[in-house]
């Protein structure tokens, strides 16, 4: 697993105590995921914790579940979905939240893997009951939390475009058919970015936390998921066709030895465009432009794979 050396983490000793997790369901984004999330659920019984399973069932519901845990009560809070609904679940993080957990179940699950996670029941079961935290802060867009990425530009509007059923029939290759239609008629046209103050013009620009984008991709090789700075990459003002062909060159890992983007790492990045076109952030659609994205205060323990 990469990049953890000097990352804030503290461990437990999963063999002396009966931990207490608050799993937060989203049965949508688990339904092709179902036996997965199953036999996590069967060895965490097995190993003699105890499981409160709550189901979400509209947008909000991971957040107020959240919201309403206590340390006292809960050990730990995890969130049963994919990156949508620990995005959702992250804006009822507060100071007396317990630390955060997974069972990714989703279409990309970025976070899952940018943790060295993954989606082996096994895997996902042992890092629950080791209980190792990294401490992390969320970005902030318009005021909404997100834990791995913000975009703007192509990468949003096809997003945007993407109905819900087509995702959930075709997963990853959806994206790819939304794209085509996508292009057809969104322009790719010009935005105002300033990071840290230093202006540019772009086509595109995804502001990533960690390093992967679309799931296992690297997008940001420079980026750590606790650094106190974000990465972004930085889509050069050309037209619909060139922007898409440098969205390709990323699962290549093309993007960056073609020089194709650019790389600015910064603290606060504010977005200016055609008011009101969509920002992505966690694979959901949470503002509209113009965009100012900065770190949030609030720290969230995480609980991640023991050092290899």
């Amino acid at each position: 697993m990469a990049h953890r050396a000097a990352d804030p983490v503290s461990g437990g000793d999963p063999a002396t105590a009966r931990l207490r997790l608050r799993i937060i369901h989203n049965e949508r984004a688990g339904a092709r995921n179902d036996a997965r999330f199953r036999a996590v659920l069967e060895r965490l019984q097995h190993n003699g914790h105890d499981l409160r399973i709550l189901t979400t069932r509209k947008a909000g519901d991971a957040a107020d579940l959240v919201r309403s845990a206590n340390s006292a009560a809960v050990d730990m809070v995890v969130v049963a979905g994919g990156d949508g609904t620990i995005n959702d679940a992250l804006q009822g993080f507060g100071p007396g939240t317990p630390p955060l957990g997974l069972i990714p179940l989703g279409t990309a699950n970025v976070l899952a893997h940018e943790i060295g996670l993954g989606t082996d029941p096994d895997r996902i079961a042992a890092c629950l009951m080791a209980r190792h935290m990294l401490n992390v802060r969320a970005g902030v867009v318009n005021g909404r939390r997100f834990m791995m990425m913000a975009s703007v530009g192509l990468d949003a509007q096809v997003v945007s475009d993407l109905p819900r059923a087509l995702k959930q029939r075709l997963g990853k290759l959806a994206y790819l058919a939304q794209t085509a239609r996508t292009l057809s008629r969104f322009a790719c046209p010009p935005l105002e970015v300033r990071i840290d103050g230093t202006p540019m013009r772009t086509s595109t620009i995804i502001v990533n936390r960690g390093q992967r984008y679309g799931g296992r991709f690297i997008l940001a090789p420079g980026a750590r998921i606790c650094d106190p700075r974000f990465h972004a990459t930085v889509f050069p003002e050309v037209g619909r066709l060139a922007v898409f062909a440098r969205f390709l060159a990323i699962p290549l890992g093309l993007v960056h030895r073609l020089r194709l983007v650019r790389q600015v790492s910064g603290a606060r990045i504010e977005i200016e465009g055609p008011p009101g076109d969509p920002v992505q952030a966690d694979g959901d659609i949470v503002a509209h432009l113009p965009a100012r994205i900065t770190l949030d205060d609030q720290v969230i323990r995480l609980c991640v794979p023991a050092r290899a």
